[in-house]
């Protein structure tokens, strides 16, 4: 494998500190942040990190030993020529830098961006444009297609374990955009399949029906299965997924921290008909973090010409998905087909509604008082 050399914009929480939150018994394996997970890869060398916050520089250089920083990012690639390079910041610029990053000449091969892919599809439709156009790789940062466990449930589906798919459930409180990003692609990645349409609801802001919402929503699948998808509190019933087929089902507990395999059983002695019986979870041969399967992902989709597990394209899926559950609830529930023909509206995520304060640095202050 060839040695790869790697550059970071934007350097908050998801670059860097996030793996500091992670608790004892939280069950997230590390690393999180996208410099953990680099560090993590001997094929990979970091040649520059750059963010126009002189703190965000700084604490970088401290917790990493990075001296190769800069204010201004077009300068650091510029000067050290990346092949991949993580976007982290927040979603306000990103399609800016994208584009940027695109078009600039800078010899970039591929693209690891934070989620939700842009604010707009208009923004996102620009960015895939420019990368297909540069022939980069664009991948989004939605985890759980990256986490063994959940590729290890598309592998079972994929070869029949629960028979044919029926139905696909996601649950997880969370701004429908931001958050959703990671429920709606991973609800999408075990559907094995894009939406055609859905049937939605949504709990819009009544100052400003474009700020970040909670929502459901019903789907069609292209392969005929349906699912049923809700951001909105659920009790203890947060990031689980139930995918049912005709022979078997899985179920995610907890966001993965505990996985069933049920399957149709004999029946026993008094009962007719067959029954619900658990099997053994299988775990993955091989496990690592998300972050770490995701930058030896990004290496082979160089090497390879293969999509990433989680695209541009599939981001952008999630966005679409978000922005016509809010089309189906204006129009009263009605069922909303996709692609969608207006791609000027936005969905502006929290973190941009907060202001132009990094998110570390606020955490930061908050925490000190």
């Amino acid at each position: 494998m060839s040695e790869y050399t790697a550059a970071v914009i934007g350097l908050g929480r998801i670059a860097s500190t996030i793996d500091d939150e992670i608790e004892k018994y939280d069950g997230h394996p590390l690393p999180f942040s996208h410099i953990g997970c680099y560090v993590e890869v001997p094929e990979i060398e970091i040649v520059g990190m750059a963010d126009p916050w002189a703190e965000q520089r700084e604490a970088v250089e401290r917790k990493w030993g990075i001296e190769a920083k800069y204010d201004d990012y077009k300068a650091m690639l510029r000067e050290t020529k990346p092949d991949i390079v993580s976007v982290c910041t927040s979603t306000k610029p990103r399609a800016e830098v994208v584009v940027e990053i695109a078009t600039g000449g800078y010899g970039v091969k591929a693209i690891w961006a934070e989620k939700p892919l842009a604010i707009s599809l208009e923004e996102a439709d620009r960015m895939l444009a420019a990368c297909r156009e540069a022939g980069i790789v664009l991948a989004v940062n939605c985890g759980r297609r990256w986490r063994d466990s959940y590729l290890q449930a598309v592998a079972m589906i994929e070869d029949g374990l629960i028979g044919d798919l029926l139905h696909v459930q996601a649950l997880g409180n969370c701004g429908i955009s931001h958050n959703g990003s990671h429920l709606l692609t991973t609800m999408m990645m075990l559907a094995g399949s894009r939406v055609e349409w859905v049937m939605g609801e949504a709990e819009l802001d009544p100052s400003d029906p474009d700020n970040e919402f909670r929502g459901a929503g019903y789907v069609g699948f292209a392969n005929g299965a349906r699912g049923y998808f809700r951001t909105y509190f659920n009790g203890p019933n947060e990031w689980a997924f139930d995918v049912t087929g005709t022979e078997g089902m899985i179920r995610f507990i907890e966001d993965g921290r505990s996985v069933e395999h049920w399957v149709f059983g004999d029946p026993p002695d008094g009962m007719r008909g067959r029954a619900p019986a658990r099997r053994v979870f299988p775990p993955p041969l091989r496990q690592r973090s998300p972050g770490v399967n995701a930058v030896y992902d990004l290496i082979d989709c160089i090497e390879s010409g293969n999509a990433p597990k989680c695209s541009g394209d599939d981001a952008l899926a999630a966005l679409e998905l978000a922005m016509a559950t809010r089309s189906s609830h204006e129009l009263g529930g009605r069922r909303v087909e996709l692609p969608l023909a207006d791609r000027s509206r936005r969905i502006i995520p929290h973190e941009v509604l907060l202001g132009d304060t990094p998110r570390a640095i606020a955490r930061r202050k908050e925490q000190s008082g």
